[in-house]
C-alpha cells in the first residue's frame, strides 16, 4: 500500500468520523457495513454492536429501531426520509439514499441521520422512561422530490432564528414540520407551544397569547395569567391558522416580532422574551393583505422563509409509504394483523384525498377496524376512484382516466403480463407497457 493511499484512507476516516451528521451505511441487502463516531453518539449503540447485522433483524416493536428508511429505499429503490424511535429513546431522521451499480442493483444505502432527541439523558432519566414521553410523536415519511427539499430547507433553517411562514392545505403536515424544526433546532430543549387562532374566540385570544394582569378585567384571576409567549421563553411559539388572528391582535404580534417585547392585558410594564415564531395558514395571506383582512407589515415580518407544502394528490409516491405506516400503527394499536391488499393499495393511491394525510390516515383506520378480513380488498362505495370523497363529481376526462388507470391494474394483477394484458384488452403490448408505466410513475412501484 503506498503512502498516497495510506494518506486517503486517513483523510477518508477523519471526514467520516467528525461530519455533524450521523452516518450509517449498509449494502443493498441491508446488512450493516459501517456508522460512524456522531451515530454512535447520538443512537447510544457502537459501530462494533452494528456491523454484520441486517436491519432485517433490528426493526421492530421493542428492537433496535421502530423503523428504517434503508428497508424502504431497498423496497422503492428511491431515496427516502423518515423519522423513528431507538430502543434507547432517541428520535432520529434519517435519509436514505441508494448507490446503484453497474446493472442498476443497489449496492450500497448511504444514510444521514439527523438527531431529534428533546429528552435530555442522565441518570435520573432512564431509556424507558425517556421512550414513553415520545410514544405519541407523529413520524415523517416521505420518498417524494418535493418534500425532501422543503425538509432539506426545514433543517438549514432550523438552526436560525429566522421567522418561518407555513402554507398549504389542512392536513398536509404543516404542524408537523414546524415540531420538525423545533427538534433541529438549539432550542429544543425549552418548550413548542401551539395555537390554533381559529379555533379560540377572540375575546379569550388576547389572554392566551399575552397573558392578563391581576383584576384586567371582570371574571380575570386574581393572580393574573401567564400568556403562551411567556411560557415559550427560550423556544419555539407556532402559530397556526395565523389568517384568522384579528387585526389589533396582529398589531400586538408585529411588536413582539420587532423587539421581542410585548405587555399584557390590563399591563404597563413591557415583557421581554426569547421566541422563535413559526406561522401557517391555509389561506392565502398575500390575497388577504389585498383586500385588508390581514396587515401587509405582519405579512413581511412572518414571510421571512416561506415554505409551501404540496397536497397529497401532488406527491401521490408517498400514498403507498403512508398507507403501510398507518397500517402499521392500528394494527398495534388494535392488536391486529390486518393488511391492504396490492389491488386496494393501488386504489387508494389514485384518490385525490382532498383532507390530505390527515384524511387517508383515518381511512386507514376505519378500514382496519371494519373490515371482518385479515386482507382488506374493497374499499367502501363511498371512496371508490373516479369521485370525490365528499361525494362530488370530478371532470369527466380525470374520471374516465381513473377508470382506465384501475382497469389496467385489475388486469395486471390477474394476468400477470403485459402481453397478456394487451391480449385480453384489445390493445397493442407497447401500449400497454407505455400506460403501466405512465401509472406507476404516479403511485410508486407495485409492491
Amino acid at each position: 500500500m503506498t503512502a498516497t493511499t495510506d494518506l486517503d484512507k486517513e483523510l477518508l476516516e477523519l471526514v467520516f468520523d467528525n461530519v455533524d451528521n450521523g452516518i450509517y451505511l449498509v449494502d443493498g441487502q441491508g446488512v450493516t457495513i459501517r456508522v460512524n463516531r456522531t451515530y454512535e453518539e447520538m443512537s447510544g449503540f457502537t459501530n462494533a454492536e452494528l456491523v454484520g447485522r441486517n436491519l432485517k433483524d433490528l426493526v421492530g416493536p421493542d428492537n433496535y429501531f421502530t423503523g428504517s428508511a434503508s428497508l424502504l429505499v431497498m423496497e422503492r429503490k428511491t431515496p427516502v426520509t423518515a423519522t423513528y424511535s431507538t430502543k434507547s429513546g432517541r428520535k432520529l431522521l434519517v435519509k436514505g439514499k441508494p448507490i446503484f451499480g453497474p446493472k442498476g442493483e443497489i449496492r450500497y444505502i448511504l444514510n444521514t441521520i439527523w438527531d431529534l432527541t428533546v429528552v435530555q439523558y442522565s441518570k435520573f432519566i432512564d431509556a424507558d422512561t425517556a421512550r414513553s414521553q415520545m410514544l405519541n410523536e407523529e413520524d415523517m415519511i416521505t420518498s417524494s422530490e418535493r418534500m425532501t427539499s422543503i425538509i432539506d430547507l426545514a433543517l438549514r433553517v432550523a438552526k436560525t432564528d429566522s421567522t418561518i411562514l407555513l402554507s398549504g392545505e389542512s392536513g398536509v403536515g404543516k404542524g408537523l414540520l414546524a415540531r420538525l424544526v423545533h427538534r433541529a433546532s438549539d432550542r429544543k430543549q425549552h418548550s413548542l407551544l401551539q395555537i390554533n387562532c381559529a379555533a379560540i374566540p377572540e375575546n379569550l385570544l388576547e389572554a392566551e397569547l399575552f397573558g392578563y394582569e391581576p383584576g384586567a378585567f371582570t371574571g380575570a384571576d386574581r393572580k393574573g395569567k401567564e400568556g403562551l409567549l411567556q411560557h415559550a421563553d427560550g423556544g419555539t411559539l407556532f402559530l397556526d391558522e395565523i389568517g384568522e388572528l384579528p387585526l389589533h391582535l396582529q398589531a400586538k404580534l408585529l411588536n413582539v416580532l420587532h423587539d421581542q417585547t410585548f405587555y399584557k392585558i390590563g399591563g404597563r410594564d413591557p415583557h421581554t422574551v426569547n421566541v422563535r415564531l413559526i406561522a401557517a395558514s391555509n389561506r392565502d395571506l398575500a390575497a388577504l393583505v389585498a383586500t385588508g383582512g390581514f396587515r401587509e407589515d405582519l405579512y413581511y415580518r412572518l414571510n421571512v422563509v416561506p415554505i409551501h407544502l404540496p397536497p397529497l394528490r401532488e406527491r401521490r409516491e408517498d400514498i403507498p409509504l403512508l398507507i403501510d405506516y398507518f397500517v402499521d400503527h392500528y394494527n398495534r394499536k388494535y392488536q391486529s394483523y390486518k393488511r391492504i391488499s396490492r389491488r386496494v393499495l393501488q386504489q387508494m393511491s389514485m384518490l385525490p384525498w382532498k383532507g390530505n394525510i390527515r384524511e387517508l390516515e383515518n381511512t386507514v383506520e376505519r378500514l382496519i377496524v371494519t373490515s371482518r378480513s385479515d386482507v382488506i380488498d374493497n374499499l367502501d362505495s363511498q371512496i371508490r376512484p373516479g369521485m370525490q370523497l365528499d361525494g362530488e363529481t370530478r371532470r369527466l376526462p380525470e374520471m374516465l382516466q381513473n377508470f382506465e388507470h384501475e382497469i389496467l391494474l385489475n388486469a395486471l394483477q390477474r394476468l400477470g403480463t403485459t402481453r397478456k394484458v394487451a391480449s385480453a384488452l384489445g390493445i397493442s403490448q407497447a401500449t400497454a407497457s407505455r400506460k403501466l408505466k405512465e401509472l406507476r410513475k404516479h403511485i410508486g412501484r407495485p409492491r
